[in-house]
């Protein structure tokens, strides 16, 4: 599907380039272009892709993906999906999921270089994709990753051995972009995606989200206490807490706007056991109706 042909300047396209520190030759900036956009081709090491729209699997995975780096990035970075970017004078091509510095670059005024890609792959070839990210590395992106739709299976480049390496699901992504850590099966998992985007909401001070967990534990608690001079402090303490996560659920739904109906409050409000609250609440914050709390993981 590839074939060679001369490199066109996209519209508005300038031919300046950029010297890099220790480097005698001149390198484009990451975001000066030779392919239009929205032309459906890539150019990798000075060969053209014509790149087709994606199948279900493919088109599918790709939302998700995004669906699930978005909420898990610090406040100093940024994800862009299908950007055109630049590593060298033969290339200009489109990762899939770029993360990326807010910060602009002080030499050329622009964009960083990625930090992060994520692909896609169905039917694209490793060599394709391989080529990409080496490119990349070059100007300096930290790590690449690869989703293979065909078995739902996790790869990330290995530097040191020059190789893609398989993780395993159960393995967990920390970085410097990531505000928690993310488990490597959230990025093939909708259930486990939408724990992980909850738990980064939390953790980055989502005033919607705190207060409303805050406003309900508060009115479980105090219930709890009541109870508590009534009958042993222990028993009304755990009462309590229980209550509290489970007014925290209703809470973070009434806050999103989700309507509950009285059999679904009376199943949050009974349940007993403390590790199903805090998964429900979890989930609170990514469902999209108050009955999906319940689906099974």
């Amino acid at each position: 599907m590839a074939s060679r042909r001369p490199i066109l300047l996209a519209p508005g396209a300038s031919a300046r380039a950029l010297v890099l520190p220790g480097q005698g030759q001149g390198l484009p900036a990451i975001d000066e272009h030779v392919v239009a956009e929205g032309s459906r081709e890539e150019l990798v090491g000075g060969e053209r892709y014509t790149l087709m729209p994606a199948n279900e699997p493919h088109g599918t995975q790709h939302f998700d993906l995004s669906g699930v780096l978005k909420p898990v990035l610090r406040e100093a970075y940024k994800g862009s999906v299908d950007m055109l970017t630049r590593p060298s004078a033969g290339s200009d091509f489109a990762p899939d999921v770029s993360i990326y510095p807010r910060a602009r670059d002080p030499v050329t005024g622009g964009r960083r270089v990625e930090e992060l890609i994520f692909e896609v792959k169905d039917t694209e070839s490793w060599k394709h994709v391989t080529d990409k990210a080496l490119e990349l590395f070059s100007r300096g992106l930290r790590r690449a990753f690869v989703v293979d739709v065909t078995d739902r299976s996790i790869y990330e480049w290995s530097v040191a051995r020059g190789a893609w390496e398989r993780l395993a699901l159960t393995d967990v992504l920390t970085d410097p972009c990531f505000a928690v850590p993310v488990p490597v099966g959230a990025l093939v998992d909708e259930v486990l995606g939408a724990r992980t985007i909850a738990r980064s909401l939390i953790a980055q001070g989502n005033p919607e989200i705190v207060a409303a967990i805050q406003q309900g534990e508060a009115r479980g608690e105090a219930r709890g206490e009541a109870r508590g001079r009534h009958q042993g402090q222990l028993e009304g303490r755990v009462e309590g807490l229980l209550e509290g996560r489970a007014e925290a659920v209703l809470a973070v739904l009434a806050a999103r706007g989700l309507g509950v109906t009285d059999p679904e409050r009376e199943r949050v409000r009974s349940c007993t056991e403390l590790a199903v609250l805090e998964r429900w609440l979890a989930r609170a914050v990514v469902v999209a109706t108050a009955g999906e709390l319940f689906a099974e993981a």
